[in-house]
């Protein structure tokens, strides 16, 4: 290095500092952090950007034809609801045979392992009241009720505590009543044809049931039926 470098480098050293504008520099560290900042954020939605653009290419989405994605319109879904249909499909024997000759006048009332309902009889301007079940299936026609009389009884499943009979239209609830005094409810469909309702109930084991009380529109007792 000759004189003329040394004496340069030394003067260089020995300039005092120059002024410096607080304000403008606190502004343009600023600016430039704000540069900095919206610079990442393109750089982040471009890249959000090319990740679903490449997704709609490997995963098309529906609608999508060509690579582009189409817009579709899709109706609100629906919660679904279970099916009002009273009707069951039993799979004991002969009851698609007794249906076929037999048609239900209206409902056909379910209580397992029961299945009852009303039909016209071939003669004699009568009903029938046939029934299905592990014993198999059989009608039977039986005379009107009276006046009087609100349900019956008209018969027993062979081997298995399960009752089942008729009742008027005015009838709108059933009760199996214990010899102590306990409560069951009876299953019973109304409007099953010709102005009648049908009802079927299935005791526990060991309930000891000695009488039904069928009840009216305003929980009025119409009747007392006895079993036994």
């Amino acid at each position: 290095m000759d004189v003329k470098q040394v004496f340069d480098s030394l003067a260089r050293e020995e300039q005092p500092p120059t002024a410096v504008d607080v304000n403008h520099a606190i502004a343009a560290g600023r600016a430039t952090r704000g540069r900095h900042r919206a610079a990442i954020a393109g750089i982040t939605a471009a890249t959000a950007v090319t990740a679903v653009l490449s997704a709609w290419a490997v995963h098309p989405w529906p609608g999508q034809r060509d690579g582009l994605a189409v817009a579709v319109l899709t109706a609100p879904s629906a919660t679904a609801k279970p099916s009002t249909t009273t009707t069951p499909r039993p799979t004991y024997k002969g009851f698609a045979e007794m249906k076929k000759k037999y048609p239900p006048k209206g409902k056909i009332a379910s209580v397992p392992p029961l299945v009852i309902w009303l039909s016209n009889a071939p003669r004699g301007n009568k009903l029938l009241l046939c029934e299905s079940g592990p014993n198999g299936s059989s009608c039977s026609s039986f005379p009107p009720l009276a006046a009087n009389e609100f349900a019956r009884t008209q018969g027993k499943l062979r081997g298995m505590d399960v009752w089942f009979g008729v009742a008027k239209d005015d009838v709108h609830g059933v009760t199996a009543v214990t010899k102590d005094g306990g409560k069951l409810p009876v299953n019973l469909t109304r409007n099953a044809g010709a102005g009648l309702g049908l009802w079927a109930v299935k005791f526990p084991p060991g309930a000891d049931v000695r009488r039904l009380v069928v009840t009216g529109a305003k929980g009025e007792t119409l009747q007392r039926i006895s079993l036994h």
